[in-house]
């Protein structure tokens, strides 16, 4: 699948507090293709506010934007990773350890 095809289907997935789309809004930094892999880099900790409350609350939103995206991409892109691109945080696929 095309880079341009991914972020059209990105396009979709909406930022629950203002459903603004993640690419409009620049939640989505860059996508890279690495072989048959596609990774995902999502600015989420860049946005992320400062204090426990605003943090507890935000946490919840990002979770829902990370689902969202693997709800649109899961059977369209045989391989994918969601990224954060400041701490490099893997939100999908979670490893158990």
């Amino acid at each position: 699948m095309e880079l341009d095809s991914i972020y059209e289907l990105l396009k979709t997935v909406k930022e629950p507090i203002s459903e603004e789309d993640i690419v409009k809004l620049g939640i989505v930094a860059r996508i890279v293709k690495d072989n048959n892999r596609i990774i995902i880099y999502l600015d989420l900790a860049r946005r992320a506010p400062k204090s426990p409350f605003e943090m507890a609350v935000i946490w919840t939103v990002h979770a829902k934007i990370v689902r969202e995206i693997v709800k649109v991409l899961e059977g369209k892109v045989p391989e994918f990773e969601i990224i954060d691109n400041m701490t490099l945080q893997r939100y999908y696929p979670i490893e158990e350890v």
